[in-house]
């Protein structure tokens, strides 16, 4: 096989993948878009009865945001008496921490847990709050989290209504969307998890994985499978596929959402990515065996909890029909490819025609970003301007992601980033 032919070969493997991906979230989409017109208004808050004892754990490095989130929760429509706040401060920057201490002292029932250092990086810093935390589920809020009044007492009652339930999910709202292309891109990413994908996993399994914030997690659980493996660039997926494996289940609740950011910039935007994608996969590669060999999940649970890791798949796919395509289209258009060069002259408006048609084809992702934004109340100016964010900042993305993938999979190590949050500046 000559390199030509390899090239095609790869590229034309890579294509027909990334197509029976792209099928799979057209379908996806659809289910999802039919069940938001299906989705009944939302209910009225129930009366609160039979509160469960909480802990809020607002874990922090270096971030003044966590002050803006903890102001929130001490405004909750919730029993005072089962309610502990505590923010994990894991800061290096004695001014930050200065500024926290003093948050608290004209806040007394706000709690700070210090331990030093940022080793484990945020699973770490959940852990030392553990011991302090007398609550029986665990509320889990980044600083950048912006919770309503009502928030806790609507999240709490799938608890209250079913005791076994290891936790529930709530969606995110993202503030701001429109400040510039990355903002929008980020959105569009937060927008498919939220409005797509577990959407579809929930009603069809009941099931769901946690999203690292905005987490309600009964403790007890927490700490029969020993607690948050430390160094995890994505406790929560971690977390998840550890309770999912011993056949517990996590709520998930599309009406309630919690407001929240996403990066300000592209390279931001990128290393977050990137961080997400290393942590999800190596979350995978560790769970996955005893996750297909459970006995205590069905089948479709499996299934759908694989469907939610599908994304890093269908990325691996798109950047491989990328590159190979590239190459491949590059060789028919300077005659190097034989069959293209014997034929007839391979010209621009082929390139164009097959660039468009293999985007066509491998479009599931990005029509599940747009029908997101559909769903989240955009129009048709803003789903133009995501269109265009998808096709740059998300194209250049996709590279970091697949930087983030691949070095997981060489189970070479990552380090953790800290991303810029308007909070910050808004709190100093």
């Amino acid at each position: 096989m000559t390199l030509m032919q390899l090239i095609k070969t790869s590229f034309e493997i890579a294509l027909m993948g990334a197509f029976a991906f792209s099928l799979l979230y057209f379908a996806i989409t659809l289910f999802a878009l039919i069940h938001a017109r299906l989705r009944p208004p939302p209910t009225r808050r129930q009366p609160l009865k039979n509160a469960p004892a909480i802990t809020v754990q607002i874990p922090t490095y270096n971030e003044l945001a966590a002050l803006n989130c903890a102001q929130r929760c001490l405004q909750f429509d919730y029993p005072s008496n089962k309610l502990q706040i505590i923010i994990g401060d894991d800061s290096n920057d004695p001014n930050i921490s200065e500024k926290i201490d003093q948050f608290a002292a004209q806040n007394p029932r706000i709690q700070i847990s210090r331990r030093g250092g940022n080793a484990g990086f945020k699973p770490g810093n959940l852990n030392a709050m553990l011991p302090h935390s007398t609550g029986d589920y665990l509320l889990i809020l980044d600083s950048d989290f912006l919770p309503k009044r009502d928030f806790l007492a609507r999240l709490v009652q799938p608890v209250i209504d079913d005791p076994e339930l290891a936790g529930v999910q709530a969606g995110w709202r993202v503030l701001n969307v429109r400040n510039n292309l990355s903002t929008l891109m980020g959105s569009g990413i937060v927008n498919v998890v939220h409005a797509i994908l577990l959407p579809f996993m929930y009603e069809v399994t009941r099931h769901v994985i946690f999203c690292g914030s905005g987490e309600l997690i009964r403790k007890k659980d927490l700490l029969e499978l020993g607690g948050w493996t430390e160094g995890a660039l994505t406790e929560d997926v971690d977390y998840s596929l550890r309770l999912i494996t011993a056949g517990k289940r996590i709520a998930y609740l599309s009406e309630l959402r919690v407001r929240c950011e996403v990066p300000y910039t592209a390279h931001d935007l990128f290393r977050q990515q990137m961080r997400w994608a290393y942590g999800v996969v190596r979350a995978f590669m560790l769970h996955f065996k005893k996750l297909l060999r459970s006995q205590l999940i069905q089948k479709r649970v499996k299934c759908a909890t694989l469907i939610f890791s599908s994304g890093y798949i269908m990325i691996s796919l798109l950047l491989l029909t990328t590159i190979f395509g590239t190459l491949n289209l590059l060789c028919g258009l300077f005659g190097f490819d034989p069959s293209t060069a014997a034929s007839s002259t391979y010209t621009i408006g082929h390139f164009i025609y097959d660039s468009t048609l293999n985007l066509i084809l491998t479009g599931g992702m990005l029509l599940s970003s747009l029908a997101a934004g559909f769903i989240n109340g955009f129009g048709i100016r803003s789903l133009g301007r995501l269109l265009i964010a998808a096709l740059t900042v998300g194209f250049i993305c996709m590279f970091f992601v697949g930087r983030g993938i691949f070095t997981a999979w060489l189970g070479l190590p990552m380090k953790w980033f800290m991303l810029r949050k308007a909070g910050n500046e808004r709190t100093a």
